[in-house]
């Protein structure tokens, strides 16, 4: 474990042992580090434009001010009021609007713009949200939603960081219930995925997972405090969100975000690049996405060879980008964790030309579970203990509970210690001779033809395996020549 913010001139750190809350530590953060920048931006004329701790916090309550003379405190069985935030805006008026909610003694419930009515319906019923916010362009997928519901609830507009400057003294005056201070009681509720078959489940984050996220970076190797994390490209409605809105207050992290859009929309790798040339980050996480397209760019690999270090999450980057990337100097390493789990990881640990390898943080006991129909591969479970809490479990193990992350892994060849994904556990492929396959590789080296799209290997319980492959659009026309089809073909072969 690595102390953090010990040498900093603006920021003094808080016992982040489970002694506070987070909404605790972001009240003393008030007292004792006024001036610690929480966030930076670029404006359209390129200037930097900084957030301090007390601007943010002040916003903060701003917020809960606003929500409390909205809602009631208290919701059913005298339990904390659920309301909903179903907003397309920026991440500052998303992380005001969140941390608001828990400041007022509400359950902030997070929600993606992309769920269909029926899964918002069923959200709603199963986390009895009593309220919700929403922009004007998703407020006819609510009244969808409720129609389908079957009930109603008070539906108000959205608000933003601007606009709750004017009202930070106007509202003062009025006092606040006291901050969350049970460290086992739900802090946040997120939501997983859903597919076409399964409606998303809503997932209860207490006070303890949230700390556990937002101290991950005393599990590396530097102090952070004082460095600027750029998240000009991550998803805020789930887990991510709550990560980043809590770490500027444990460790001293500034958290480089989007300037704000009217209408929002969301960052291009272009927009992201330029905003990480302008606000010069020294972290970065992305999903594979975004850094297989800044891959192309040569000014995004400039930007990207100055960081201390560019994490990936969330999928598996291509092998010949990031060999591609570390080869010209890039600080490229996997990030690991799940919504159950919280980060597994070391915080942006590089293991330089193994970047597509992970450890496991300090502080968690781990259970390897070999897979009988595939040698080398296996998952882990992740078990319960003094420094690491999950939000379900799915296992016990000699009496311990813990989670089965249903990633397949693989080991280092020479580093025991080092482990990567080599496809899910569900995604195994069962063949009527009794012999199973991992998809995920043969799906992952056919996508980097330069004439695939993408593509699906299946074949359960036949006698060999399929594929269905996606061409790129700009080669749909070559079907009609026997000859471009031959190559293209050939090439997939």
């Amino acid at each position: 474990m690595h102390p953090q913010g010990i040498d900093s001139p603006t920021f003094t750190p808080g016992p982040v042992d489970g002694t506070l809350t987070i909404p605790q530590l972001i009240e003393l953060q008030l007292e004792q580090s006024p001036d610690h920048p929480a966030f930076i931006y670029d404006d359209p004329n390129g200037d930097i434009v900084s957030v301090t701790f007390t601007q943010y916090i002040r916003t903060v309550h701003a917020a809960a001010r606003r929500f409390l003379r909205d809602n009631a405190p208290k919701g059913i069985d005298g339990k904390p009021t659920v309301v909903g935030l179903l907003v397309n805006t920026d991440s500052l008026s998303f992380f005001s609007m969140c941390a608001g909610l828990m400041r007022a003694g509400m359950l902030p419930f997070n929600i993606s713009p992309q769920n269909s009515a029926s899964s918002l319906a069923h959200l709603l019923k199963e986390t009895n949200t009593a309220a919700i916010y929403v922009t004007s362009d998703l407020r006819p997928l609510v009244s969808e939603a409720l129609g389908i519901h079957g009930g109603s609830l008070p539906v108000f507009d959205s608000f933003t960081f601007e606009s709750m400057q004017g009202e930070l003294d106007a509202v003062a005056t009025e006092s606040l219930p006291p901050t969350p201070d049970v460290l086992d009681s739900t802090a946040v509720i997120i939501h997983s995925s859903g597919s076409t078959s399964t409606l998303s489940q809503p997932i209860y984050l207490t006070h303890r997972l949230l700390l556990q996220y937002a101290i991950s970076p005393i599990y590396g190797h530097e102090d952070r405090c004082g460095q600027v994390f750029g998240a000009h490209t991550l998803p805020i409605f789930h887990a991510t969100g709550v990560f980043l809105l809590s770490l500027p207050f444990t460790v001293g992290i500034t958290i480089a975000v989007p300037r704000r859009t009217v209408p929002h929309t969301h960052p291009t790798a272009e927009d992201a690049t330029k905003a990480m040339l302008a606000t010069k980050p020294d972290l970065v996480l992305a999903t594979p996405a975004f850094i297989e397209r800044w891959s192309e760019d040569p000014t995004a690999i400039q930007v990207l060879r100055s960081l201390k270090g560019l994490q990936y999450g969330g999928a598996s980057l291509s092998k010949h980008v990031g060999d591609a990337l570390f080869a010209q100097g890039v600080a490229l390493c996997c990030g690991y964790g799940s919504m159950e789990t919280g980060i597994i990881s070391p915080f942006f640990e590089s293991h330089g030309k193994d970047w597509e390898y992970i450890s496991i943080r300090e502080g968690i006991d781990v259970v390897a579970l070999p897979e009988d129909d595939e040698p080398g591969l296996y998952t882990h479970a992740y078990l319960v203990g003094p420094q690491f809490e999950t939000t379900l479990t799915n296992v016990e193990i000699d009496g311990r509970r813990g989670y089965v992350i249903s990633d397949l892994l693989e080991r280092h060849p020479e580093n025991p210690l080092l482990h990567r994904v080599r496809g899910r556990k569900d995604d195994l492929i069962p063949f009527s001779s009794g012999f199973k396959m991992n998809p995920v590789p043969v799906e992952a080296q056919i996508n980097r033809n330069p004439f695939v799209e993408n593509c699906v290997v299946f074949g359960n319980l036949m006698s060999n395996p399929g594929i269905i492959v996606q061409l790129r659009p700009e080669f749909l026309p070559d079907l009609v020549d026997d000859e471009k089809k031959a190559k293209i073909l050939e090439s997939i072969w």
